[in-house]
């Protein structure tokens, strides 16, 4: 008897609190919750007072509760499909946002060819404009000196030969001087030739290089525009993206509120559960004490003592010691410890260790989370080879370096990656630009340092300058 009044003290403050932990549920299941609650008294009264209670409205009870408990799994039924719709839609956008990003990268990537390609054809131009002025002045020098070869000719012929004989020049000289001015002229002749072919044949390369150059100006034009036209798509599948998250997350918090009351409903109906056994118990307890009191009150007595002590006896479990976390070995890397850089400018949200924001306890960042400008240049942290350059789920478009003894960096949720796989990148080289792919909510850098494949603290590694 002592044991069931300290029951009706302790089960009663459960009860007091179970609709304030329902209140945020939907109404109908808040009425279920306080119902249930309702029925509760009635159940620790019949435990405190047995007289009043009657096993079969312990067993009504029961009834209602478990009718009450079955239309909750079915609204648990329902809305766990529903979340697996939205999982899946979920991962549909996420697979076209996915290439929405990687075809961004490679728009990006292709405009930066095209700029390198017009910049060429620009020096070009330019090349061929200053040999074209070259070509020009040589023309120009070699029509005066044609013209100064004609002049002299001219002179010579109009002189008598009793002229040249008074002044003691020799005609023979004057002859031999009149064919050297006759060959300068033909020579002079052939070298303009020449460079009107050559002035010629530049016009034409300029002619082609100038329409490659209009080719690349379309070519480029064309680009931006689809460039433009897969960053409203990108938008727009973000914005999806980001609805269906925020839909999946009320409904996920919705199941678990529903599921925490069936639980608590279960517990309820076990409490009953236990009342009947109880009340059933003492009906059996009484009859036996009266069938005994026939043969032998002595029994009888026995049976009573034998009732009060019975107890009840609950095991605690140990808790499970908790799980550490091992650091990673540095290896053979010791040369660039302190030296490596830092892959792109920007503010450290997160460090290594750190615990992940609304995550469990157990989950931790392992690497650095950077935020930085939209389209900002990141650069390799140490010299090595790319194993890696692709868009991955949670990651983004991802680049992975390989540095040799084991030793990889990681570079995730960029917007456009400049670099192959098997390309060969110098510490400080340009490999990739911050962006928010992925499904990050904002541009930035996730970087990592990996050794034997476990992560480890970059912050000791980057250089403090």
């Amino acid at each position: 008897m002592r044991c069931a009044w300290r029951r009706a003290f302790v089960l009663p403050a459960f009860f007091l609190r179970l609709p304030f932990m329902l209140f945020a549920l939907p109404a109908k299941l808040f009425v279920i919750a306080v119902f249930a609650a309702g029925l509760a008294a009635p159940v620790v009264q019949a435990t405190a007072a047995p007289a009043k209670q009657s096993s079969s409205q312990s067993k009504q009870k029961k009834s209602s509760l478990q009718k009450e408990q079955r239309s909750l799994k079915g609204q648990i039924s329902s809305i766990k499909k529903d979340i697996s719709e939205k999982e899946a839609s979920l991962d549909k956008v996420n697979g076209e946002l996915a290439a929405s990003e990687k075809a961004i990268s490679q728009s990006n990537r292709t405009l930066k060819e095209l700029g390198d390609k017009k910049q060429d054809v620009e020096n070009q131009l330019e090349d061929l404009k200053r040999e074209a002025g070259i070509v020009s002045l040589h023309v120009s020098e070699a029509e005066d000196l044609i013209a100064s070869i004609s002049q002299a000719q001219f002179v010579n012929s109009r002189r008598h030969p009793w002229q040249t004989a008074l002044v003691g020049n020799n005609p023979n000289d004057i002859a031999r001087m009149s064919a050297i001015l006759q060959y300068m002229a033909r020579e002079q002749d052939r070298t303009i030739d020449r460079l009107a072919n050559r002035r010629k044949n530049i016009e034409i390369v300029t002619a082609k290089t100038n329409e490659t150059q209009q080719e690349l100006i379309r070519i480029e034009s064309a680009e931006q525009k689809n460039r433009s036209e897969l960053e409203r798509e990108k938008t727009r599948r973000e914005s999806a993206f980001a609805q269906l998250k925020k839909e999946l997350s009320t409904q996920k918090a919705r199941y678990e509120q529903l599921v925490k009351n069936d639980r608590q409903l279960t517990n309820l109906i076990a409490d009953i559960d236990k009342q009947i056994a109880a009340a059933a118990a003492r009906e059996r307890a009484k009859k036996e004490a009266l069938a005994a009191a026939k043969r032998r009150e002595q029994e009888k007595a026995a049976a009573k003592r034998k009732e009060s002590k019975k107890t009840q006896t609950a095991k605690v479990a140990k808790p499970d010691p908790r799980r550490t976390t091992v650091a990673p070995t540095t290896g053979n890397f010791g040369k660039l410890r302190g030296k490596l850089t830092m892959p792109t400018k920007g503010k450290i949200v997160a460090k290594f260790g750190q615990k992940r924001e609304g995550a469990a306890s157990t989950l931790a960042w392992r690497g650095l989370l950077i935020r930085a400008k939209q389209g900002q240049d990141v650069v390799a942290a140490g010299p090595g080879t790319v194993v890696f350059s692709d868009w991955m789920r949670g990651f983004g478009n991802l680049l992975i370096v390989d540095h040799g003894s084991n030793y990889l960096s990681v570079y995730a949720n960029n917007e456009t990656l400049y670099k192959s796989v098997g390309d060969s990148v110098k510490q400080g080289e340009t490999i990739a630009s911050v962006g928010s792919s992925g499904g990050e909510d904002a541009p930035g850098l996730y970087f990592e340092l990996r050794y034997k494949g476990k992560p480890f603290d970059p912050s000791r590694w980057i250089a403090k300058n």
